[in-house]
Order: structure tokens, then sequence, then C-alpha cells
């Protein structure tokens, strides 16, 4: 009897066995289930997005407007090379221009920036909607201790003072800035008054003056009346001379017979 009891249980527990292992899904199945939970999830949430952006579309407008302007700054950020690239760039320019004309700013940040290059010290990091190029006080490769150590590393509240250039929208603003008056010495001004030293932009790029310009290459056309008028002006001025030389003559005979 003992025995039959002990095969009826476990009979018993492996037919509960196959049938919980039958009622219990696969591991496919289960993802399955999870990915069409993800998807009805995500097409409620954008179902709700529309619904608020029909709602509130120039609110809409602007959250798409801004995301695609972060999404322009990202992908537009400079990266190192560029700015290696500016960088010479600047160089060459200034190595154009005569030494006498070479603007002292332009030419003070171009040669620190070449300075720190030489030395391993600058440093760029992208921040997503922009970079940074900033002065480290070592190389990166460098053993010294000084380099190494971290309590002997440049503290955060100083790292405002250590930046060099700001990248954004794919272009260098601080060396462009520092680059647009490459070609003017101040110092060539300083002697002349003070309401001389600034012109305007409108006395620099005005319509007059680019009128003027452009006619000092065209050839004068002169009218008959004109070209007779200087003839006679002409004739006029060789007869004056003609009498002047011939009253200069007069005197020196009457001098040179005077003595006699």
């Amino acid at each position: 009897m003992a025995a039959a009891a002990l095969k009826r249980l476990w009979s018993r527990s492996r037919g509960e066995a196959e049938d919980a292992a039958a009622s219990k899904p696969g591991a496919w199945a289960r993802l399955g289930v999870w990915a069409r939970a993800l998807l009805r999830d995500y097409a409620e949430a954008c179902g709700d997005a529309a619904a608020a952006a029909r709602a509130r579309p120039v609110r809409a407008a602007v959250y798409v407007g801004l995301l695609g302007g972060a999404a322009a700054c990202c992908a537009l950020a400079p990266s190192e090379a560029s700015f290696e690239e500016a960088l010479l760039d600047a160089s060459g320019t200034l190595l154009l221009l005569a030494p006498a004309t070479r603007n002292r700013d332009s030419e003070a940040y171009v040669q620190r920036l070449l300075w720190l290059r030489g030395r391993g010290c600058l440093r760029h990091v992208n921040l997503g909607l922009c970079s940074l190029v900033y002065e480290a006080p070592y190389d990166a490769q460098a053993s010294l201790y000084q380099a190494r150590c971290r309590y002997l590393q440049p503290r955060w509240d100083e790292f405002p003072d250590r930046i060099l250039d700001v990248g954004f929208v794919g272009r260098w603003w601080v060396l462009g800035a520092r680059m647009r008056d490459c070609d003017i010495n101040d110092d060539e001004f300083l002697h002349l008054p003070a309401h001389l030293r600034v012109v305007g932009p409108h006395q620099l790029r005005s319509e007059a003056n680019e009128r003027l310009f452009d006619e000092k290459y065209k050839p004068v056309v002169l009218t008959d009346d004109q070209v007779d008028q200087a003839l006679w002006e002409e004739q006029v001025l060789q007869k004056q001379k003609k009498d002047k030389l011939a009253l200069s003559q007069v005197d020196l005979l009457m001098q040179s017979e005077g003595p006699r």
C-alpha cells in the first residue's frame, strides 16, 4: 500500500508540473507581450501629443522650433580640427600683412594661441550645443607630479578665466571678433585728433563713396564745346607764354644796353 501511495503521489506531482509548464508562456511569448505593450504606450503618447498640438498649435510650433534648433546646434558644434584650421588661417592672414599695419590685439591673441598650441596646453570640449577651447596648465602627456596630482589641478571657479574661445553654429566667435580689424593698426592714428580716430560704417561703405570709386576708372568723355574750350584755353596760355618770353628778352636787351 505504501508503494502504491508513493506511486500515486509521484504521478500526481508530475502531472501538476506538466500542467504548470504547459500554462506558463515561453520567453518569446513574453517578449512579444512586452513589445506590444510598449508600442501601445508609445502610440497613446503620440496620440496625446498630437491632440495637444492641435489644441495649442503656437506652443507646439515653439517646441518643435526649439528642438530643431537644438539639434542643428549639436550637429554644427565645431570640432578641434576646425579650431586648428581657423587658427592657422588667422596666422596666415597676419603673415600676409606688413608688421606696421597689423592690429596689435589681433597679433597678440593669435600669438598666444600658437604658443599654447606649441606647448600642448590647448584643450577642446564639446558641450553638445557649443564647443569650448580653454587653457590647461600642462601638456596632456606630461608626467610631472604637478600635472598628475589631482590636488594641484586648477579650481573650477577659475575655469571661466581659462576659456579662450567659444564655438557655436560652425564658427569660432572670439577668434573671428579678434580678427575683424586685423589690418588696422591703431597706433598709426594716435597723432590725429580724437574725432578723426573713429570712422563710422556709413563713411566706409556709403553708396556715394562706392559710386565715386567706380567712376574713377571710367574714361573721361568730352563734348565738342568742351574740346573747343580746352583748345582755346591752350592757345591763350601759349600766347601768354610767348608774350612773357618776348618781354623778358626785351628787358634783358635794355639792361645790357643801359651800362653802355
